[in-house]
């Protein structure tokens, strides 16, 4: 039995401390610029919302009369109604690159070549293809022209309030379709493969696969690219908003972080911009926190699992 030596406990603690501040130094710049570009900003405007906000004047303090104006709005619950409604496309967004990801784990002839294809929409500015399918989908354009070709009654895809979000939706799965398929596919790669080859020879077919040991097998990569899905809906839904229906018909397709610019830049009610700033990061962490909720009691019994195992 090896005797520790003081020599070697110092030399020991010395390295640990070492590794302790090599680790601080490395992480200290991305705290830093956190905390300036995020954190800061965030409270600035959380105590912004307390005020009659006027930037460059002196700004008059009022409480919680911009979060009352706020709840008692119906535009306000409107786009929180739209902000749900396309929520409601998150398990689509997850489940289709999903499958695909899992498809082209198997030997499909050129998959390289149809990841890229897939991956081209992610690397593509929301405006540039906005506006492409804004023509496409406009009232006089060339779907619509198709549509009476073939004896029909051209669409309001844009500007019919009952149809507008549907569309949105899909063009979003469209555009983030290739990077879920990327990162299903490398999580899919770290599966080891006897695991399939033992399924094949037990007679379990493809869903019988995917369900049984593909899925959790990449289950913190689904809770990941879950959560990016929530979160991408929250914060970065303005562009193509803006581009495609500049969030009408009336309301009907705004979401929150274009009715935020809307009241901040122009009618220039920064006070309630801010209070709307403030609502829309508490349900970001609400929404957070339910899907680590969701995810708690499989992770507990997993480490249960676990601590079985090595005892």
């Amino acid at each position: 039995m090896a005797v520790r030596t003081p020599a070697a406990a110092r030399t020991r603690t010395r390295s640990t401390a070492e590794s302790k501040t090599a680790f601080l130094v490395l992480l200290l710049p991305a705290i830093l610029l956190e905390t300036a570009v995020f954190f800061l900003p965030m409270v600035y405007v959380f105590v912004q919302s307390f005020f009659d906000w006027q930037p460059g004047f002196d700004s008059a303090f009022i409480g919680v009369e911009n979060y009352a104006v706020l709840f008692t709005s119906a535009d306000f619950w409107q786009v929180v109604g739209n902000q749900l409604f396309y929520l409601l496309g998150v398990p689509v967004f997850v489940f289709a690159p999903l499958v695909v990801g899992f498809a082209l784990r198997e030997k499909v002839p050129a998959s390289g070549f149809f990841r890229s294809v897939y991956f081209l929409p992610a690397v593509m500015s929301p405006a540039i293809v906005g506006l492409v399918f804004r023509t496409l989908f406009a009232t006089d354009g060339p779907l619509n022209a198709v549509i009476v070709g073939l004896g029909g009654a051209p669409v309001g895809w844009l500007t019919d309030s009952a149809i507008v979000k549907p569309v949105i939706v899909l063009l979003v799965l469209w555009a983030g379709f290739g990077t879920g398929v990327l990162i299903f596919s490398a999580a899919f790669s770290a599966v080891p493969s006897s695991q399939f080859e033992a399924a094949r020879l037990d007679g379990v077919g493809f869903w019988g696969e995917f369900w049984h040991i593909a899925i959790p097998s990449v289950r913190p990569t689904i809770s990941f690219w879950t959560m990016f899905q929530i979160v991408s809906l929250f914060l970065f839904m303005f562009g193509w908003v803006y581009v495609l229906t500049g969030g009408g018909p009336g309301l009907a397709s705004a979401t929150m972080d274009f009715s935020i610019y809307q009241t901040f830049m122009r009618f220039g009610f920064f006070g309630q911009a801010a209070a709307q700033s403030v609502v829309l990061i508490l349900l970001i962490v609400a929404s957070a926190a339910l899907v680590g909720l969701v995810q708690l009691p499989r992770a507990i019994r997993g480490r249960r699992a676990a601590e079985g195992v090595v005892r």
